[in-house]
């Protein structure tokens, strides 16, 4: 038994030193970018429920209040234990092994569920190109292939280009994410600098009002910071692949810095441009949503001084289903830029389909890379098979782990699930927490382990773990509120199935693989492909 022991162990030791660090700062920086940010879109609901001045308060206050703390977390704990797997050691060290179980499953589920849904939004922005992909393939009358189905198969194909980019290395993936993040951001540069010379040419015609009609500044700030706080998290998540990363205690912060300032711009400069460069005055900013509440279409969520008439002479639908992104906003963009609709404004619009299109691609790279490593550090740990612990022997990349990874995220992109989305919220929140309350458990019981801490002293780690605390309790009252106890309840069970996986694993696939050593990562290779 004791040799059978001894040849796990020597076996799990040995792949582990095939991992390569290459990700230097660039490419960690794109990896990161795409897992927190990853683009503009997603942030117009942040006008239309906030209102424009709260929407661009909110984009300065959550970096204060939500992710520098989050950053100084994690450069903390990261600089202690900078190893495969990051979160997953950190909580585990802290509170023991469920608890760190429990945390690299809260987020893979999160993932398989958030995450998977990119590549089919990447296709919905293409339909733009080629409307087969939300027309479907016809036959005459006959719908031969819906286009869903037909989203999903092209979604297939681009999840496994992904995993075989994955396969061949982090440091390719990484540099792979900057020239995504150069080709996407170009198409926004290109609309906002012809937002600001409409600006520069008509002037500000208009003063934008903070909030919306009828909306408190309580109630707009609070729902407000819940929108900006998703478009702001995930520091914490590509810390799984640390023992692929060169120099991670400077490396990570360093990255880290870079995607604050490049997030904020992201988001910033374009709503700006937006707003007073054609698609907010007279009212439109009020057409910044996401989903319209009302059953009646947009014009329900419309304040009174937005008539049908009015939505019409804007070419909107009073019955529409969705509210306007980036693509309509570059289109209000560009009409008032010649002053009517034409080729360039068809242009205009095309490019910003095309941004958003890789928006999409580079967060599920981003968040995919993260997501894929997990599995990988608890079978180094002896709680995952140990046949999810092979490095690729060329690539030095946890091949089997990604593969395992791409099968789950191809099976997660069917739209059956889609209805499980509304946990992501809970869990990701409660995998924040522990996080959190790790970095305070090892600043008591391992206070002589060097670490980068939390300036500012204890006043300063009670600050950082104030404010994101604060913002995690109102993101869970906000989304009670929206989707219901139903969200937390299906969280609660996707939490009961993973203490029911860890009870067979820690008993039947643990025994005699003893476990990682957080503290002193593995000695692994240089990348030099």
């Amino acid at each position: 038994m004791s040799e059978i022991i001894s040849t796990k162990a020597q076996m799990i030791q040995s792949e582990s030193k095939k991992l390569k660090r290459g990700l230097t700062v660039l490419p960690l920086f794109g990896l990161i970018y795409f897992t927190v940010c990853g683009g503009s879109f997603g942030s117009e609901p942040l006008v239309g429920l906030t209102g424009p001045g709260m929407a661009l308060i909110l984009l300065i206050a959550t970096p204060l209040l939500f992710s520098i703390p989050n950053m100084f977390m994690v450069r903390e704990m990261g600089s202690m234990m900078p190893v495969e797997g990051g979160y997953y050691h950190w909580v585990k060290k802290a509170f023991g092994p469920l608890a760190g179980f429990l945390t690299g499953w809260m987020n893979l589920v999160v993932s398989w569920l958030d995450v998977s849904i990119y590549p089919v939004l990447a296709l919905y922005y293409m339909s733009f190109f080629f409307p087969v992909l939300s027309d479907g393939i016809m036959n005459g009358e006959t719908v031969v292939l819906t286009g869903d189905t037909l989203s999903w198969i092209i979604g297939l194909v681009m999840i496994w280009l992904i995993v075989l980019l994955q396969i061949r290395g982090a440091r390719l993936t990484g540099l792979t994410t900057n020239w995504i993040g150069l080709l996407m951001l170009t198409p926004l540069l290109i609309m906002s600098i012809i937002g600001f010379i409409n600006i520069a040419r008509n002037g500000v015609t208009e003063t934008l009002p903070l909030l919306p009609e009828g909306q408190t500044l309580f109630g707009a700030f609070s729902v407000g910071l819940f929108i900006a706080m998703w478009n702001f998290m995930g520091w914490e998540l590509p810390s799984s692949a640390g023992d692929e990363i060169v120099n991670p205690k400077r490396t990570y912060p360093l990255a880290m810095a870079l995607t604050l300032v490049a997030a904020i711009a992201t988001y910033a400069i374009p709503m700006v441009a937006g707003l007073y460069g054609g698609a907010g005055d007279q009212g439109k900013y009020n057409l910044w949503i996401a989903e319209p509440s009302s059953e009646d279409g947009i014009i329900g969520d419309m304040p009174e001084s937005i008539t049908e008439e009015k939505l019409a002479e804007w070419g909107v639908d009073p019955a529409a289903t969705y509210g306007w992104e980036y693509t309509d906003i570059a289109n209000q963009i560009g009409i008032t830029f010649t002053g009517e609709e034409n080729g360039f404004v068809t242009f205009l619009v095309g490019i910003v389909s095309i941004s958003a299109f890789l928006s999409m691609v580079g967060l599920f790279i981003g968040n995919s890379l993260g997501a894929s490593r997990v599995p990988f550090a608890l079978a180094q740990d002896g709680m995952m098979p140990g046949w999810m612990v092979k490095v690729h022997p060329k690539y030095g990349t946890p091949w089997v782990a990604i593969l395992i990874s791409g099968i789950l995220f191809s099976i997660f992109t069917l739209q059956t699930f889609q209805a499980l989305v509304v946990m992501d919220v809970f869990l990701n929140c409660m995998a924040l927490v522990l996080q959190f309350l790790a970095m305070w458990k090892m600043r008591f019981s391992h206070p002589d382990v060097p670490r980068q801490k939390v300036p500012g002293g204890w006043v300063g780690l009670i600050l950082v773990t104030l404010a994101p605390f604060l913002i995690i309790l109102l993101a869970i009252v906000s989304n009670v509120n929206e989707a219901g106890w139903d969200s937390v309840l299906k969280a609660l069970g996707a939490i009961a199935v993973g203490v029911l996986l860890y009870l067979p694993l820690r008993k039947f696939v643990k025994p005699g693989i003893p476990d990682i050593d957080p503290f002193h990562p593995a000695e692994t290779q240089p990348e030099t492909a």
